[in-house]
């Protein structure tokens, strides 16, 4: 809808309307409160909490006690905001946990659409798609106030699974996606989660909140959200099955080559030589390619005897209640290998030295960074070069070594914001300026000359000089063997 100038958003609201909680929790930066709590909220943030929970309706004329929200900042529902990623994870995070499947019978506690999430931003809306007159008729009186010149009214623009647009105002209702929902008698967000997490296969979930995102958490979350298509109320079995082999796949990162081989391996490998679980994923997959290639499946049951006729198997449970259990163990032993592997610095440590310099020079080269940016992308990587500098590397060469730190001096000169000592910043122009030879002397000369300079460390060990400082002192390290060489070299000639 058009703000126009002088207009505002106010704060906009998170939703579960189907999960209520008696406690406020905390889920990565978003802090999930029950509607009933309005507490340190302002005047204007708490009535628009107050209007939201009358909105949110179970059937017929049957008002939702209370939710579980959060606050948000101001949004544009329109544009793909950090804030709505986050919240976008938290929501994946949330379903995976209360899909958790029974034990003995396999099926999910709560199905996706119990953890759906609306999002309400206040802003003016539509007359006409709060109340539209075509082929409707109004059952009671209503108080929507009147539009102004360009047909609007004050309202909330939405967003029902970040996916489905509404607009609604005050004493609007909405409506589960579904025909039906049950609610939990039981059910509490804060309590549930914590008893969920206290599983062994669920300790390391936490992570998927935590900052920086790394490949792995990044594929499980792509799991988790088709895991989460496949309990969907709307799915029939065979899209259960198609969207479960897809999160299974994700999962697991598999080639596409043997994929049900390499999956019955990688699966026996993470869960341990159980016996007939190999049996099940051939049987899972069997289905799944019936599916793919044919259209339909007979294979829904378990068999745990090997009959190549379909009619003469013994059949057991459903191949997804197993698939569902199956799915959850595999997610906690990949986080599992990945926290450990996260811990040993694996990353780190099968990089070279080599491609950390072409990675400084890349960054210094990119103009769609401030100046500023380039020397925060690269902080991290200067701190590993110093620590993996004794490493044996005979290939590294010298000319990435003398591109990365020649690149830092100069565009710390350009650095306004760094103030900069009158003779470091006369050692850092020959470095910048000197012309490279074939040997590289002349940079290797302006380079020891600025290392030699004694100076106490910078006040700010993150800002430009200090990374640049570091940098030139791990490249000197590199080269000072090979400079003090070249220069008896020249002297003799």
């Amino acid at each position: 809808m058009t703000i126009r100038p002088g207009e505002s958003r106010g704060r906009a609201i998170a939703v579960f309307p189907f999960l209520k909680t008696r406690e406020p929790v905390c889920l990565g930066d978003f802090t999930f409160r029950s509607t009933d709590d309005t507490t340190d909220l302002s005047g204007e943030d708490s009535a628009h909490v107050r209007e939201v929970a009358d909105m949110l309706f179970l059937q017929d004329d049957l008002r939702i006690r209370s939710a579980a929200y959060a606050m948000l900042p101001v949004l544009d529902l329109d544009q793909n905001e950090p804030c709505l990623q986050e919240l976008k994870r938290v929501q994946t995070i949330v379903a995976y946990c209360y899909s958790a499947p029974h034990q003995t019978l396999g099926h999910p506690f709560f199905y996706y659409e119990h953890a759906s999430l609306a999002i309400f931003s206040p802003e003016p809306v539509s007359i006409f798609l709060v109340r539209p007159e075509h082929h409707v008729g109004a059952i009671a009186p209503h108080s929507t106030p009147p539009p102004d010149e360009l047909h609007r009214v004050p309202g909330y623009y939405g967003r029902y699974n970040f996916r489905h647009p509404f607009w609604v105002v005050r004493n609007s209702r909405l409506y589960p996606p579904v025909p039906h929902i049950a609610l939990n008698i039981s059910q509490d967000l804060a309590h549930d989660l914590h008893w969920f997490l206290q599983e062994p296969q669920h300790n390391f979930l936490p992570e998927l909140f935590r900052p920086p995102a790394t490949e792995t958490t990044e594929r499980v979350l792509t799991a988790l959200t088709w895991y989460n298509r496949a309990n969907a109320v709307t799915s029939d079995d065979d899209t259960v099955i198609i969207n479960l082999a897809i999160a299974l796949e994700t999962l697991l990162a598999l080639p596409r080559e043997s994929k049900t081989d390499r999956i019955v391996d990688a699966v026996s490998l993470l869960l341990g030589r159980i016996p007939r679980l190999d049996l099940w994923v051939q049987q899972f997959y069997d289905a799944r390619s019936d599916l793919a290639h044919e259209g339909s499946t007979q294979r829904l049951y378990f068999s745990p005897t090997e009959k190549k006729n379909l009619a003469d198997s013994l059949q057991y449970n459903s191949l997804l209640a197993y698939g569902r259990q199956i799915f959850q163990l595999c997610v906690g032993a990949v986080l599992f290998g990945g926290h450990v592997g996260a811990r040993a610095r694996l990353r780190d440590k099968l990089k070279t030295n080599q491609e950390r310099f072409e990675f400084i020079c890349k960054t210094f080269d990119d103009e769609s960074l401030a100046l500023g940016d380039r020397f925060a992308a690269i902080e991290e990587t200067v701190a590993l070069t110093s620590e993996f500098r004794f490493v044996r590397e005979p290939g590294l060469l010298i000319a990435p070594m003398i591109g990365a730190v020649r690149r830092a001096a100069n565009s710390l000169l350009l650095c306004s914001s760094d103030p900069l000592d009158p003779v470091f910043k006369q050692a850092l122009k020959k470095l910048a300026e000197a012309k490279p030879s074939r040997d590289f002397y002349e940079v290797l000369d302006a380079l020891q000359a600025l290392t030699d300079l004694k100076m106490s460390e910078a006040a700010d060990p993150k800002s430009p000089q200090a990374i640049t400082r570091r940098l030139a002192a791990v490249v000197s390290d590199y080269t000072f063997m090979h400079y003090f060489w070249l220069k008896e070299r020249r002297n003799k000639s």
